[in-house]
């Protein structure tokens, strides 16, 4: 069962500082020592390429680690 924060935050859009919009948060994941979350996992716009873009690529999700967030509300807005 999923949590209620996990299906709150989840298929949110991702956006850059720009406000353009990079894809839908698809998961994160859980350090699992400390149990913070150290990457969102963002399923992409179909017409942006990942390999331009500065993360890395896991199981066609890009992974992008939480200190690229700038905020987190209607959107999961990046500092970059």
């Amino acid at each position: 069962m999923s949590s209620t924060f996990s299906m709150e935050i989840l298929r949110r859009k991702v956006v850059d500082i720009a406000g353009e919009v990079l894809g839908t948060l698809a998961d994160f994941t859980i350090d699992s020592s400390t149990g913070n979350i150290v990457a969102i996992l963002v399923a992409l716009e179909s017409d942006i390429d990942p390999t331009v873009l500065p993360w890395p690529t896991e199981d066609g999700l890009v992974s992008i680690p939480v200190d690229e967030i700038d905020t987190v509300g209607k959107n999961v807005k990046l500092s970059r």
